[in-house]
């Protein structure tokens, strides 16, 4: 007998006298019971049940609640005809199956197994929250559920008014759920946005929300470019394994040709790694500039792959590689917004108390358009880097080793100027950046002047040497031990002591020199041809001093810390020599106030004696109110100073620094930095952030003002000011805006010294957002602000629908040339 039926009359032969009532175990739920024996009986509980002999029907009435192979059901009656086999639940039904998928109805008509059934003016509702609606719906096979007259949504309905259209929707005659497959059909639908149709589909499908990856057509692409004309990128995705994938896309270009691209993924249980790659054969290459490399092919192309394993759980290792046919293709054709790409082979390992990093990187920029050789770029070979912090104490204080060791080479030499304007103020003191890198030197190269009688235009009181061509190699050590000793008075004492040692090795090799300038220096003051090696050391001893004193309130509480550093050590060695790689950044603030080596990089060395002597200032609310600052100076008591100028080292007595961070409330915060000459007290350079929000708005402004400095061609106060604010309009909608804008100064490409302010970018937009769609629609202009290039204007448009499609669209409307 049909276990429906069993209990029912089971039940009924047991109960003393009408209404009877069964009553469910309170010492777990029937979920709980159901769910852990697959096997069980159906359980069954109500208020009343009614057995009609003349009629074979056997019903349950009143908060009815069944329990069956994972099944709940719920409603007001239920009948069991045991002539068709059939059972009837009725009146605020509601199903819940093994899946999690929920169902409610009017009216259910299911076989006793739960397998087949009709259900009348259903509405289902699965795990991730989407809805399926209908008039009446019939379940075949354990498997397929056909919805007559439905609708499919992942927008809640509204609770103020049930009623009311959901934002998105699927209407359609017949929706066909096929769970084997983990594919929804529709058959005669339309697609309604705020209950209002705006397209039609006689035939329409998607993956069911189960489904995490599925083979079909992804959202195409509409890009424009005036040497490419009008392109429509249509991909297709192919889900060939759950581990494994494959995308390709054809973009056909009006003058250009189809771009075909493909990306290839797979990952393992300790990694993955993807292959992608794109080509052409342009149609009509001399549609770019004549000076451009992109005339000079038909095919261009490029391959990249990039993968990241972890061996264990110190050690993990990567790769990222690009094979490009020439060095603008990419940019070009939209396939980055990168100026540059790195590859490298790389084997990283960490734990408490070590850090090992090596890796193979070579660079190539994506955006030098003049540059005669493509292979004029740099390449590490092998750079190393490794820390490691001693397990024991050494006199009671913590030992540690650093080392990083490097191989560079390049093709060309490279400089910049020691002022920024250098070329604007005398065209006769420009460095060249490389070669022929400057395109103001085309004329000169096409009349045969070699790169050394370039280079012989390079001083050293103008330019600065980062690179030489060649081949570079260095290896640096260096031994720090410190020590915090903390006395009776909370005085805290940290001596200190650092030995390190360098080694660089320099083949200087000019393959563009010819018989006729060998008697010129390529580098002429800067470094002469051939093999050289320089060894430098560096020993340092010092203490840091600070006392922190507490002083506590009923309000809340303060601490002063006076602050003290004295290093001692001889001067740098070889600074002015040493090609400059990776110390070319050096901003003096409180934040490397109390650093011992105040430089960015290796390749530059602090020494002489100096004092760092600064306060710092904290103090917190019982309100919430956080106050921070600190104020101080560097001072360089023997020795020669390695820094430049205008960097407020330079002086034997350092700029003054200082910054100060107010928080009178959580979500707001306000950072202020300035650095004062040391002698009138004058600006140098203000930088002030405000950011935070209250009620419907947030936003962030960078304020800055740097002082005019001649001696390194900054004739004229700098004055910036750049921020991003948003309004959130109601619980949905949100409207923003930023930019960029430079209010006095020396634009770089001004060929002189002017105040006219200018944008250097700008955009705004606004967006819709719920729990079921994503719309967004935002501006963006980027000025050029070198050569004569237009600005960049471009239009982003980005929507999701949740559990249906998402995507993002970017559009340049600018008329830029590359």
């Amino acid at each position: 007998m049909p276990g429906i039926v069993a209990v029912l009359m089971g039940v009924a032969l047991v109960a003393a006298a009408p209404p009877a009532f069964a009553q469910v175990p309170t010492t777990s739920t029937m979920t709980d019971i159901i769910d852990s024996d697959p096997n069980a009986r159906m359980l069954l509980e109500a208020d009343e049940l009614i057995y009609d002999l003349d009629n074979d029907m056997v019903s349950a009435a009143g908060a009815v609640d069944i329990y069956y192979k994972g099944y709940t059901v719920e409603a007001e009656r239920v009948d069991y005809d045991q002539k068709t086999g059939k059972v009837f639940a009725r009146g605020n039904v509601k199903i819940t199956a093994p899946d999690k998928n929920v169902i409610y109805a009017d009216a259910v008509e299911l076989t006793d197994d739960f397998r087949d059934g009709f259900v009348n003016e259903l509405t289902l509702v699965t795990p991730d929250e989407t809805r399926f609606a209908a008039t009446s719906a019939e379940r075949f096979d354990e498997n397929v559920t056909v919805f007559n007259t439905g609708v499919y949504t992942a927008c809640k309905p509204c609770q103020e008014n049930p009623e009311k259209p959901p934002f998105w929707q699927i209407k359609a005659k017949r929706i066909i759920h096929n769970q084997e497959e983990q594919t929804v059909y529709y058959e005669d639908a339309s697609f309604e946005l705020f209950g209002m149709p705006i397209a039609y589909l006689p035939f329409f499908s998607h993956p069911d929300p189960t489904v995490k990856q599925r083979s079909g057509f992804l959202r195409p692409g509409f890009i424009y470019n005036k040497n490419l004309g009008y392109g429509v990128e249509v991909p297709y995705y192919f889900a060939l394994a759950p581990d494994y994938d494959l995308t390709v896309s054809v973009t056909p270009y009006t003058i250009q040709g189809p771009l075909g691209e493909f990306e290839w993924r797979q990952r393992f249980a300790k990694g993955g790694y993807l292959v992608r790659g794109a080509g052409i054969y342009q149609l009509d290459p001399d549609q770019f500039e004549p000076y451009r490399i992109d005339s000079q092919k038909e095919f261009r192309g490029v391959v990249q792959t990039e993968g990241l394993f972890q061996i264990n759980d110190f050690w993990k290792w990567g790769w990222d590689g690009t094979l490009q046919t020439d060095q603008t293709f990419m940019r070009t054709y939209n396939l980055t917004n990168r100026n540059e790409l790195r590859d490298q082979l790389f084997l990283t390992g960490q734990s408490a108390r070590n850090w090992f990093d090596a890796r193979i990187v070579h660079y190539q920029i994506l955006q030098d358009p003049y540059r005669f050789n493509e292979d004029s770029q740099p390449v590490i070979h092998p750079i190393i880097d490794y820390n490691y912090i001693f397990d024991e104490s050494v006199l009671g204080g913590r030992l540690s080793l650093d080392f990083n060791s490097l191989s560079l080479s390049r093709s060309d030499a490279e400089f910049r100027p020691l002022f920024p304007y250098a070329r604007q103020l005398d065209p006769d003191l420009g460095c060249p950046y490389g070669y022929l890198n400057n395109p103001s030197r085309l004329s000169d190269l096409s009349a045969g002047v070699t790169s050394a009688s370039i280079l012989a235009q390079a001083r050293s009181t103008t330019c600065e040497l980062i690179g030489v061509p060649g081949t570079t190699n260095r290896a640096i050590a260096e031994l720090r031990w410190e020590r915090s000793i903390t006395d009776s008075f909370g005085q805290v004492f940290t001596p200190f002591v650092s030995m390190r040692g360098d080694a660089y090795a320099f083949s200087v090799d000019d393959p563009y020199l010819s018989d006729g300038y060998t008697n010129i220096s390529v580098l002429n003051n800067f470094m002469p041809n051939g093999d050289d090696t320089i060894i430098r050391g560096m020993a340092a001893v010092g203490i840091e001093y600070r006392y922190p004193i507490l002083i506590s309130n009923n309000w809340g509480y303060q601490i002063v810390e006076p602050i003290a550093q004295l290093v001692a050590r001889p001067d740098a060695q070889d600074n002015a020599i040493i090609p400059n790689n990776d110390a070319l950044s050096l901003v003096f603030d409180d934040t490397n106030l109390f650093q011992i080596d105040k430089f960015s990089g290796y390749d530059r060395m602090d020494g002489g004696t100096r004092a760092n002597v600064g306060v710092r200032y904290t103090a917190q609310t019982e309100s919430g109110i956080e106050i921070g600052g600190v104020f101080g100076q560097s001072y360089l008591l023997a020795g020669d100073n390695p820094f430049p100028t205008g960097s407020g080292l330079e002086t034997d007595r350092s700029d003054y620094v200082a910054s100060l961070y107010f928080s009178p409330i959580s979500s707001l915060q306000i950072v202020n930095r300035i650095r004062l000459d040391e002698s009138d007290f004058d600006n140098k350079r203000y930088d002030l952030e405000v950011s935070g929000g209250y009620g419907a708005v947030s936003s962030s402004v960078i304020y800055s003002n740097i002082a005019a400095d001649p001696e390194q061609g900054f004739i004229v106060d700098r004055e910036e000011i750049q921020g991003v604010a948003k309004l959130k309009i109601d619980e949905n909608w949100s409207v923003w805006a930023g930019g960029r804008y430079e209010i006095s100064g020396t634009p770089p490409s001004s060929p002189q010294p002017n105040h006219s302010p200018q944008w250097i970018s700008n955009s705004f937009g606004f967006g819709y957002e719920n729990e079921c769609v994503t719309i967004a629609v935002a501006y963006q202009r980027q000025y050029a602000r070198d050569l004569d290039q237009e600005p960049d204007e471009r239009i982003t448009f980005r929507f999701a629908l949740r559990s249906l499609t998402e995507g993002k669209f970017s559009q340049s409307i600018g008329n830029r040339n590359d």
